[in-house]
Formats: C-alpha cells, structure tokens, sequence
C-alpha cells in the first residue's frame, strides 16, 4: 500500500530481451489482479501493456538488452500503465520494393482496441506508452 492506502505502484526496469517478458506479464499480472476486480477488464491491460513492452525490445531496442521501464499506478479513479524506452526505431526500408504479406504490424491497433485512453509519444530520447483505464470497468 502507498501513502495514500491505495496499492502500492509497481516499477519494473527490464532488458531489452524477448526472454524478460514473460517475467514482466507475471508481475503486473499480479499486480492489476490486487487493483481491478474483473478479471477480463485485468486481461486487456495486461495484453496491451505487454504488446507495447513487445514492441519497445523489437522496435525501439532491437532486443539490444538496454533498459525498459514498466510503470502501474492507480491515480483517483484510473488505473495507469506506461511503458518508457530509449531505444531508436528502425527507419522505413527505402528499396521501393512492395513489401511481403504480413500478419505483423498490428500491435497498435490492438493496444488501441484494448485500451482505447493510449496515448503513444515519440521523441529523440525514446518512446513512451502510455495506457489510462477506469478503476472500475463500466
């Protein structure tokens, strides 16, 4: 519990490296199960915040095992997720060649369908992830 008596917020830095992720979906599994009471309302936060997790080691750090930060907080009536990283991703392939059929590329339209209050920020130094979602699913 925080000052506050409300749960206490989790942080978790994590390399870079597809074999942490596993770890980091059980911690905030954990912890989104000790603040939301339906289990699927858990579910799709856990789902996205662990697609943007995903794409920050496969996009912005291409699994270099540089820092991620994972961060949960409850504030008021809305339950926060962020994931923060400092990688660079990688620019569009300039060949001008169509590229193959895919069944990749949609992590952000299933964060988005899952959590519809994200919010996506890129800059110079990183990108952030932000996920908002009612304490109490309507």
């Amino acid at each position: 519990m925080n000052a506050g008596g409300g749960p206490a917020p989790l942080r978790q830095e994590f390399a870079a490296a597809a074999e942490e992720l596993a770890g980091v979906r059980a911690r905030l599994r954990e912890w989104l199960g000790g603040v939301l009471t339906d289990p699927r309302h858990a579910y799709d936060l856990l789902l996205a915040a662990s697609e943007a997790c995903t794409n920050a080691i496969e996009h912005g750090h291409h699994s270099d095992r540089r820092p991620i930060l994972l961060e949960a907080d409850v504030e008021h009536d809305t339950v926060r997720v962020t994931v923060t990283d400092h990688g660079q991703w990688k620019p569009p392939d300039d060949t001008g060649e169509a590229p193959e059929p895919s069944h990749r590329g949609r992590g952000l339209e299933l964060i988005g369908a899952l959590v519809p209050r994200s919010r996506i920020t890129v800059g110079e130094s990183g990108t952030v992830v932000e996920l908002a979602a009612p304490l109490i699913s309507s």
